[in-house]
């Protein structure tokens, strides 16, 4: 039934470094949330987010013809990789309420689950159906995370770092200043 309602979380891994870190958010994260909240309310979806060891976990909820369009998009993204669908279930009413994408701030929250779990590390790919219901949970119960007007004031970059496009870069200035050292080394030999 295409306007089923329905919460789906999945994992991915960030194919960027973390760089910057402001009002308790990295920089990538910040765009990534910026993006997802605009989208998402045009698309009436809601959800939470969290971002930890290089690994994300994310709750959407809405309409499954919605969430299955939204998940099309996040397959071809290249902010993360190996997208892998922990869980999906049908439900009665949203449980986030008017988060379009919460970003709840839950470090001590998520070490205890951890622990529970006796899981040295945020892994998700690692969780079970049950720890996936209880980190929902964690998740729908969380303080409210960081506000539209606080992400705003966060300073990111409008084009997502990769780890790979700045590996590149670097290479890529590495053979011009190669260049025009052996040019220079040239015509001071002559």
């Amino acid at each position: 039934m295409p306007n089923q309602l329905i919460r789906m979380a999945y994992a991915s891994k960030a194919t960027f470094e973390p760089f910057n870190v402001e009002k308790g958010v990295e920089g990538n994260v910040a765009n990534i949330l910026k993006i997802a909240r605009r989208n998402n309310r045009k698309n009436n979806l809601v959800g939470a987010l969290y971002y930890g060891n290089g690994s994300f976990f994310q709750c959407l909820e809405g309409r499954k013809q919605d969430i299955d369009a939204l998940y099309a998009k996040l397959e071809k993204d290249l902010r993360h990789t190996d997208l892998q669908v922990l869980s999906v279930e049908p439900i009665q009413q949203v449980g986030f309420l008017s988060w379009e994408m919460k970003y709840a701030a839950i470090d001590q929250e998520v070490r205890s689950f951890l622990k529970n779990h006796q899981l040295g590390k945020f892994d998700p790919y690692r969780f079970t159906p049950e720890m996936t219901a209880e980190l929902i949970s964690v998740l729908q119960t969380a303080d409210d995370g960081i506000a539209d007007d606080e992400l705003n004031e966060i300073n990111i970059s409008n084009e997502p770092t990769s780890h790979t496009g700045v590996s590149m870069t670097v290479f890529w200035l590495a053979i011009i200043i190669s260049i025009v050292a052996t040019a220079v080394i040239t015509q001071w030999l002559m």
